[in-house]
């Protein structure tokens, strides 16, 4: 889960310079604060194309995390999460894919759980003074790339607890892609457990998740005979594997890469057997691009890239996939 998935200005607060020892735990002290708080919000999450304001409710009650995150506009929808089962509540005709590909991108899904020891390398993290959000107190944190190929990121996070108030993912002129703030939020004892139950919705159905969707027939990477022929400086894969989604039958090659930071996925399969074009879609700062490239036998093959990075740096590495006939 992803899992993830921020403030105004207020002057005459001062602090001491964070330096660069102190942010990237700073950042390490968010994933944890994410995981191991209890805290009930409401915030907004602007996507370049929409607005969306949602309330979230998170505890660890006996050692198990417990969520409910709940759209406060539109048709009543709901996510429940304890532990690894996870619970959609929707009305009849709401597009349950669309609601998870609505969160998929958020900061509660990402968690923020990355390994900020590689993000270095890639991003300058530099301290930006303290702001207020919601109320709260919050530090502000740059991680910006060294290079084009990849997207900004302004944090606020809460001074006493860590937590994030809110973020900004920006491209290299500054212009904000995605935008999360929490607009009020309620740390620590005070959260009530009964907030964790869904709400009454009138002819509302569930559906209960145990397990991933899209089960991976083979984890291991050796399976993979597609390669990138370029990537930006930084990235590694994380996962790789051969998979099928929902009612298909045929194989997906699936590869997933990172930087310690952004994150992109790769799929290759056969392609429609009615030629078609090059195609491109984005919501706020996540582009998904399908090219056609030369596979085994000279057959056509489709690459779909989904990642949020600049589109120019997305169309390079999809027109650079191939397939390595070499026996592993």
């Amino acid at each position: 889960m992803r899992a993830g998935p921020l403030l105004r200005l207020v002057a005459g607060l001062l602090v001491p310079a964070l330096g660069w020892g102190a942010a990237p735990t700073w950042l390490a002290d968010m994933n944890r604060a994410f995981m191991e708080l209890n805290y009930d919000g409401v915030f907004s999450y602007f996507t370049g194309q929409d607005v969306a304001t949602l309330r979230i409710v998170h505890m660890v009650v006996d050692g198990e995390q417990r969520e409910r995150l709940v759209h406060l506009n539109g048709a009543p929808r709901e996510i429940i999460r304890r532990g690894d089962e996870v619970t959609r509540v929707l009305m009849p005709g709401d597009n349950l894919v669309e609601l998870s590909r609505g969160i998929a991108s958020g900061p509660f899904a990402r968690a923020f759980t990355r390994p900020f020891d590689r993000v270095s390398a890639q991003y300058a993290i530099s301290d930006l003074g303290v702001g207020r959000i919601a109320g709260r107190r919050a530090q502000r944190i740059a991680v910006m790339p060294r290079d084009g190929d990849r997207y900004g990121h302004r944090l606020w996070l809460d001074r006493e607890h860590r937590l994030l108030l809110r973020s900004e993912l920006v491209d290299r002129h500054g212009t904000r892609l995605e935008v999360f703030q929490f607009t009020q939020i309620e740390i620590g004892d005070g959260v009530d457990p009964a907030a964790l139950e869904p709400g009454r919705h009138e002819g509302a159905l569930a559906a209960v998740d145990r397990q991933p969707r899209g089960k991976a027939v083979d984890p291991g990477p050796a399976r993979i005979r597609w390669r990138a022929g370029w990537i930006p400086a930084g990235f590694s894969m994380a996962s790789a594997g051969v998979r099928r989604g929902d009612g298909r039958l045929q194989s997906v090659n699936a590869m997933m890469y990172t930087d310690g930071w952004a994150a992109f996925s790769i799929f290759v399969e056969d392609g429609p057997s009615v030629r078609t074009a090059a195609a491109a879609t984005r919501q706020g700062a996540t582009i998904a691009v399908t090219e056609f490239v030369p596979g085994p036998s000279g057959r056509r093959v489709q690459v779909t890239l989904v990642g949020e990075l600049p589109e120019p740096t997305v169309r390079r590495i999809a027109r650079s996939i191939y397939h390595d006939s070499k026996e592993p």
